[in-house]
């Protein structure tokens, strides 16, 4: 696991769900954290997104990306030398 990508979302949220599906496909290390069983990490991503908890929400490198589409995501990740 790693700190490098991190993934705020809900098992419950399919937008979420792409986006793990998409991150294991690639090979990219990342920690998931479940903001239902975690409110100290939604009330931080509500802290980011002017009040809104915006699910999925992913951390790279301390950038913050709000349900990424598919190829903003691949462009940031490759940019970053994070694909595995």
């Amino acid at each position: 696991m790693t700190d490098a990508v991190v993934v705020y979302g809900s098992s419950w949220c399919g937008f979420t769900q792409r986006l793990l599906y998409q991150l294991e496909e690639l090979g990219v290390a990342f920690r998931y954290v479940d903001i239902d069983e975690n409110p100290e990490a939604q009330k931080r991503i509500a802290d980011w997104n002017n009040g809104q908890v915006v699910r999925p929400s992913l951390d790279l490198h301390g950038d913050i990306f709000f349900n990424p589409a598919p190829a903003l995501l691949l462009h940031e990740l490759a940019s970053r030398g994070l694909l595995g």
